[in-house]
This record gives structure tokens, sequence and C-alpha cells, in this order.
């Protein structure tokens, strides 16, 4: 039994006429009919009953149609998953995302792609950048939204979505509270929270640099990977937090967010979408070319 046959057990059944259904399956008559006697020889049953004048279905055939119409449409449907996989438009996309996507790109990108490709499934993971670029390179994840600039050397392609910039939540009420903005060098004294340099080093080392083009070592007193904790911290009153513009989305009482001034690196933070240089799905294609396009 073969998928031709099946196709010409339907054709038939449905014409119960062999010039209509060779017809219909672009082929000749002599060829049809030797092909169903084949295939009735092989089952050791008659499908179908012949005369001159017509050709009806045998108990036999009526039993089988209903199986080989729904064989040939699993046999379509595995063709369609198939194609639908190579053209990126059903399967699943694991994607991982820092805390700071939350605020706005991330539920921005997830609800346009589901509602652009519903047949796909998405696997969603937090971490911080590091780890995420790490899973990337490993092909745990397929795609991974992060917080940019990245300082190390991954085997990952980049596409900035986001810009964004440094900015310092302080305590409210509090020395700096009645401010809109505050200079990086007045910062010289004040206890700060910031990222670890272990886990979170590109945002670290970037605040690090600031605060020693502006003439002082930062008096770090206490250390959080997630943004919101830090915010959190400073609600409890531990210190000021230099964190991404974006956290300023985050509502938080007794906390103020101030424009940071005197510093020219205070801008060159961003979200990123990051993606494997090779051997990445068509799927993570199908994520890149829609984060893309909503930035454009």
């Amino acid at each position: 039994m073969n998928l031709q046959q099946l196709r010409q057990l339907v054709a038939l059944a449905e014409t119960l006429n062999f010039h209509r259904a060779a017809e219909k399956l672009n082929m000749s008559q002599p060829p049809l009919s030797i092909s169903l006697a084949k295939f009735e020889k092989e089952l050791g049953v008659q499908l179908f009953m012949r005369d001159r004048r017509q050709v009806e279905l045998t108990a036999a055939g009526t039993a089988a149609l209903p199986h080989a119409v729904r064989a040939l449409f699993h046999i379509e449907q595995v063709k369609a998953a198939v194609a639908e996989s190579v053209l990126g438009s059903t399967g699943c996309l694991r994607v991982g995302f820092v805390g700071s996507a939350t605020y706005s790109l991330l539920p921005k990108l997830l609800r346009g792609f589901r509602s652009e490709y519903p047949s796909i499934d998405l696997a969603l993971e937090e971490s911080w950048t590091t780890a995420l670029l790490q899973k990337l390179t490993q092909r745990e994840i397929d795609v991974a939204l992060i917080r940019t600039p990245v300082l190390e050397n991954f085997e990952a392609e980049i596409h900035v979505l986001e810009r964004d910039s440094f900015i310092a939540a302080v305590p409210s009420p509090g020395p700096f509270a009645d401010r809109s903005s505050i200079d990086i060098r007045e910062l010289r004294d004040v206890p700060l929270i910031a990222h670890p340099l272990t886990k979170v080093p590109n945002m670290r080392a970037l605040m690090m640099l600031m605060c020693r083009e502006a003439g002082f070592q930062p008096n770090v007193v206490q250390e959080a990977i997630q943004a919101q904790t830090m915010i959190s911290l400073v609600q409890c009153g531990i210190g000021v937090a230099l964190v991404a513009g974006v956290t300023s989305q985050y509502s938080a009482a007794n906390v103020k967010f101030l424009e940071i001034t005197g510093s020219a690196h205070v801008n060159r933070i961003g979200l990123a979408v990051a993606l494997p240089i090779d051997r990445r799905s068509r799927i993570a294609e199908r994520f890149l070319e829609f984060a893309v396009s909503l930035e454009t």
C-alpha cells in the first residue's frame, strides 16, 4: 500500500468512473485500472464492483474509504507542518530576557509576535545579560533580549532595539529629592547600590568608568542583580542606585528618578536582541525580523 494507491482509491470512490478518476489524478485510465487491481490483490479483497455500465464500492471498499481519506488528510498535515517549520511559522521559540526588558520591550514584542505567529509557542526565561549570552552560544535558548553595551566577546549577533540612559534612583524624602537632575560628581561620597561585577559586568564597568572619569572611586555599599531589587533597596534608604532609564516606569513609593549629567557615557546603554551567529532556526530569524521591524 502506498500514497498513490490511497489517492486512487479515494478518487475512484468519489467519481465512480474510471475515466473521470483518471482525469482527476492526471493520469490515463489503463494504468489506474492496473494499479487498483494490484492494490486489491495486496489487500486480498475486492474494493470495487465493475461492469460496463457502472462502478460501485464493495462492502470492503466502503469500510476502507474513510480510513483512506483520514490517512491522506494526516499526510497533508505532516507536509504542512514541515513546510511551516521550514518557513518559521510554527514550532517553539526559547526566549531569554533581562528583567528591565519587562517594562516595555518584552510585552510589546510578545503581544505583536503572538498575534503575527499564533502557531509558535514561546518558552520564556529570565536571567542577566552575561548568563543569557552564555546560554545562547550553548544553544540552550534561541534568542535573548539583553542589556547593552556588551563588553565581552560572545559569538552572537546583536541588534540594538532601544537606546537608554543611566538615571539615579534616590530616596524621597532625601537630600536630592527636590531635584530633577544630579551631576555625577555629586555622588562622590554617596552610598551607592550597584550591579555585581561577577553577574552584570557591563553595567558595573560602565558605572565605574563614569565615576572614575568624574574623579572618584564609587562607594558601593550594596549589590543587586535586578533593577527592581535595587529600587527596593533605595526605598529602604540604603543608598542611591544607578539604573537604566526604563526603570523609571517602575512605580515605587519613596523613590525619585533623576537625570544624570556630567558624563559622556550616560547614554551608552540600551536593550538589544541577540541571536547565535550561525545554526539558528528560521523561527529565531522570524523573531529578529519582527523585533527590528517594530523599531523602524
